[in-house]
């Protein structure tokens, strides 16, 4: 198998029994460098946020998927969008480091665009991402899929 093949994944909804994976994720100092978690955030708490973003979903408020590697079934990360209020969702993705800079999430965030309106039900116009200016890596990222930055935020319209 070549090492493409390796990095194949899925896109799935989140589930309570991916706490452990996404909680791994969250606690590693590279992940936590650009995220809003915070170094002190329990297993606790993800199981916690991972529940809202499950209602989120039956609300048509959001929606958190999994990435999921198809060689191993591992849990690498996960992207989401949340918070869809009038036609406009925020952004939110994370990725295990040991996965950064293989162009995984850039196929993520495709996928998900791709299929936006099999993934969010709602009616969606623009989707919003809040980045570090010293994010380097997720500037490039968001630039690449299509996102303009306005002021302190990054914008995505998608009708």
């Amino acid at each position: 198998m070549s090492s493409h093949d390796d990095l194949a994944f899925d896109l799935r909804p989140i589930r309570h029994r991916d706490c452990q994976a996404i909680w791994d994720i969250l606690k590693d100092p590279q992940v936590q460098t650009f995220n809003d978690y915070g170094a002190d955030i329990t297993k606790g708490d993800v199981y916690d946020f991972i529940q809202g973003d499950i209602e989120r979903f039956y609300n048509q408020q959001g929606i958190r998927l999994v990435i999921v590697l198809r060689s191993s079934g591992q849990v690498i990360g996960s992207v989401g969008i949340f918070n869809i209020i009038d036609g406009q969702g925020m952004l939110g993705f994370e990725l295990s480091s040991q996965y950064f800079g293989k162009g995984i999430m850039q196929k993520v965030l495709d996928m998900l665009f791709e299929k936006l309106t099999t993934y969010v039900p709602a009616p969606l116009n623009s989707v919003l991402a809040l980045v570090s200016p010293n994010n380097s890596a997720s500037i490039k990222l968001l630039t690449k899929c299509g996102f303009q930055q306005h002021d302190t935020h990054w914008v995505k319209y998608v009708s």
